[in-house]
């Protein structure tokens, strides 16, 4: 599991009024940009590092606790180092991505990675991109279409989807009162079983970091409807860039 808020990019400080269903997607789009920082804060900060704890589903042995700590810096790298607590045992999983070499260790130990661990790590840098909202109105290469108005838990949210060529759609979601990203979703790889699977990343609960900027707190995973992950974000900063190194062994 890559890093739960890395698709959830810093927040506004003040409402918008709410969306109208005579909104067009990039008016949508606009108004996020606006509300997650504007476009100059997102454009420049390309890269983040978070710790995180949290519970995940195990497929197979049933909820395990987890601390994790990451760094992605756009469009193609990305690190996760994951400690798990499952069944009285402690396992380390460390997964590095840079360009196209990914590097998956367990306990110290590099595996082989599955095709189906591959394909969903390649989509990172897609859905990552697509929450930094800025290319949505800037790239000539995304098409928006209005997905319509929902509920996210309480919150009432309107959807854009972004289609890209070679690229699955992804759907964003945002809270029609202050436009701030409630939830993004995707069609995905499972990792263990290689079939496709739906999967939604809901934003529960913010807070602000030091310089006010208000960032993700709470995060739920979900794949096909079932809740994968209950995360919450314990730091978390937004940066220019990270060192190469970050990325390598």
């Amino acid at each position: 599991m890559f890093r739960p808020v890395a698709l959830l990019v810093t927040l506004a400080i003040l409402p918008a009024p709410a969306a109208r269903a005579a909104d067009e997607p990039k008016d949508i789009i606009a108004k996020a940009i606006k509300a997650h920082g504007g476009e100059e804060f997102l454009t420049k900060h390309r890269a983040s590092q978070s710790k995180n704890k949290g519970k995940v589903n195990v497929p197979g042995v049933g909820e395990a606790e987890f601390t994790q700590e990451t760094a992605y810096m756009l469009p193609d790298k990305f690190r996760d180092a994951m400690e798990l607590k499952v069944a009285n045992q402690t396992i380390n999983i460390l997964t590095l991505v840079d360009g196209a070499k990914v590097v998956i260790e367990v306990n110290g130990k590099a595996i082989d990675v599955p095709d189906a661990a591959r394909t969903a790590i390649a989509e990172i840098g897609h859905v990552l991109t697509v929450g930094r909202l800025v290319p949505l109105i800037k790239d000539k290469g995304y098409e928006l279409s209005i997905i319509g108005e929902d509920k996210v838990g309480e919150q009432e949210v309107v959807g854009v989807r972004v289609s890209a060529k070679g690229k699955k759609d992804v759907g964003v979601y945002f809270d029609k009162k202050t436009y701030l990203l409630a939830k993004i979703t995707f069609r995905t790889a499972d990792q263990a079983t290689g079939n496709e699977v739906e999967e939604e990343r809901i934003v529960v609960e913010y807070q602000k970091l030091k310089d006010g900027v208000p960032t993700a707190k709470k995060v739920i995973v979900k794949r096909d409807g079932k809740e994968l992950v209950v995360a919450e974000v314990l730091e978390s900063q937004y940066l220019e860039k990270l060192d190469d190194s970050e990325f390598k062994k």
